[in-house]
């Protein structure tokens, strides 16, 4: 009996209109994506005249917009330029500790590059056993800033690198608990490289 009613309020679940946590979703036959006029109405309502319909007052708030906006328009824009070092893929990172143990930590990770932004994921080396990191960052003209967190040991690597010759090179610094546990040099190569 139980299986009869599971299966039933399965098929009424696949059968019922679909269901969204944020809001109800209508899928019409005939809707254009391109040119809905509900869509532009409720555009209208929360932005104000919608200038796109064509009507007399969008064409006047277009022109009074287009007037105040000619001492502008001289300005030019500043555009961000894309960063010139290309950081996506492998990296096998050196971490040497500046203090009296001088323990090397290997980190291999793949950073995703988008724009100027950085993320990735990987593993850290120490004393024979592999932790799980994520990292997150930026890149400038000058230089990388990277955050690899480590969940399982609550440690934050705080990298600011500098690119040279295909290499990535710089400091480090480990926080355990918000406090600075550790320094050191870092230096990362693509491997095979």
């Amino acid at each position: 009996m139980k299986s009869i009613l599971s299966l039933a309020l399965i098929l009424i679940i696949l059968a019922s209109p679909a269901w969204a946590g944020c809001g109800r979703w209508v899928v019409r036959d005939n809707t254009d994506f391109l040119a809905d006029p509900l869509f532009d109405a409720a555009m209208e309502s929360s932005t104000g005249v919608n200038d796109s319909d064509g009507s007399e007052e969008s064409q006047a708030a277009a022109n009074q917009t287009e007037g105040n906006s000619t001492a502008s328009a001289a300005v030019p824009a500043v555009q961000k330029e894309d960063p010139i070092i290309d950081l996506a893929g492998k990296w096998r990172m050196s971490l040497t500790g500046g203090g009296s143990e001088a323990a090397t930590k290997i980190m291999d990770i793949i950073l995703i590059q988008s724009g100027d932004r950085l993320q990735g994921y990987g593993s850290i080396t120490e004393d024979d056993s592999d932790a799980l990191a994520t990292a997150t960052g930026d890149v400038s003209q000058d230089e990388i800033s990277l955050e690899v967190k480590v969940n399982s040991q609550k440690e934050d690597y705080r990298m600011n690198l500098v690119h040279e010759d295909g290499r990535l090179q710089g400091s480090y610094e480990v926080y355990q608990a918000e406090k600075l546990a550790e320094s050191g040099n870092a230096t990362a190569v693509r491997p095979g490289s």
